[in-house]
């Protein structure tokens, strides 16, 4: 399918503050003192007032939030809670037969109104296979919202991508963070190859941290915890240039995370050297893409040639 072929009645996610120009975005999942500019919060870390108030901060803050809907939070509670089910069942279930479904569908509700003006976007509850997310896609834009839909490679089928793909702006690529890297190494080239087809769709990745394949096989923007690094495994502190790899720091460098206060090497001063390792980050792999198309004139995503057509 070319590009040409895309339908002109393009239905818009909500968040009323996405640009659809600041494409290649790292967003920063996972509690801190300290955040980024573009940061992703679940709803399950929002269910009470007080932690409300922790979005209504950021947000003031000129913060750039997606909100998650916590759909991975309740399947790993419900997998918990009823021992024998693993979680690949778990994530197949309907909502209806999920614990605690429509408690996080109305908190999640309840967040959208109040403060969908102020997202960047908010991804769907995507609970139980193909057909249950669109079911709940639809009771989702029947109250008033826009969510962004998600889909899952491994098991919702490639036509799934392409109605999404010709139906919605934005979409989220799931089956990512668990996946062994051989498998993501090859999603994300196929996601890339079929991302060709519609070079304006913007495909966020759940569950990647940015590194050499976003040069590559770019997504439009991913989110991850793992900045988050150097306060769980402050013995390994594993650094990065040009989004690649390069080793393993001196302890000398690590943070002392039983001195909070102090003011170089404590745990404050590690959430702010980790939110602004973030911030480098997105913009090395924003600036990569500004070089390769002004600079050298490749296209992110470019087009199917005739060649190629089969």
């Amino acid at each position: 399918m070319s590009p040409r072929t895309r339908p002109p009645a393009i239905r818009q996610t909500g968040g009323g503050a996405f640009d659809k120009d600041e494409r290649h975005i790292y967003f920063a999942a996972g509690d801190s003192e300290h955040y980024p500019r573009h940061v992703l919060l679940a709803t399950n870390d929002l269910l009470t007032a007080g932690h409300e108030r922790r979005l209504v901060a950021l947000l003031d803050a000129s913060h750039q939030v997606l909100l998650d809907s916590g759909i991975f939070w309740l399947t790993n509670r419900h997998k918990r809670a009823h021992p024998g089910v693993t979680m690949d069942e778990a994530l197949r279930l309907a909502p209806e037969e999920i614990d605690g479904f429509e408690e996080l569908y109305t908190r999640y509700v309840e967040l959208v109104q109040r403060h969908g003006d102020r997202l960047w976007g908010y991804i769907e509850l995507d609970q139980g296979g193909r057909d249950n997310k669109i079911r709940t896609r639809a009771r989702l834009e029947g109250e008033g919202l826009a969510p962004i839909p998600v889909y899952h490679p491994l098991v919702d089928g490639w036509d799934y991508f392409d109605e999404l793909a010709q139906q919605y702006d934005r979409i989220c690529f799931g089956n990512v963070v668990q996946a062994p890297t051989p498998v993501r190494l090859r999603l994300m080239h196929t996601l890339w190859e079929r991302h060709r087809q519609y070079p304006d769709l913007w495909v966020h990745v759940l569950g990647l941290t940015v590194n050499e394949w976003c040069l590559a096989v770019p997504p439009d923007s991913c989110d991850s915890s793992t900045w988050l690094g150097p306060l769980r495994w402050p013995d390994v502190r594993v650094d990065s240039a040009l989004l690649r790899k390069v080793g393993v720091i001196d302890r000398g460098f690590s943070y002392d995370l039983d001195q909070p206060a102090h003011p170089t090497r404590g745990r404050t001063a590690c959430c702010l050297m980790c939110a602004q390792t973030v911030e480098a980050t997105t913009t090395v792999w924003s600036l990569a893409r500004t070089t390769r198309e002004q600079l050298l004139g490749q296209q992110s995503y470019p087009p199917i040639t005739d060649k190629e057509t089969p």
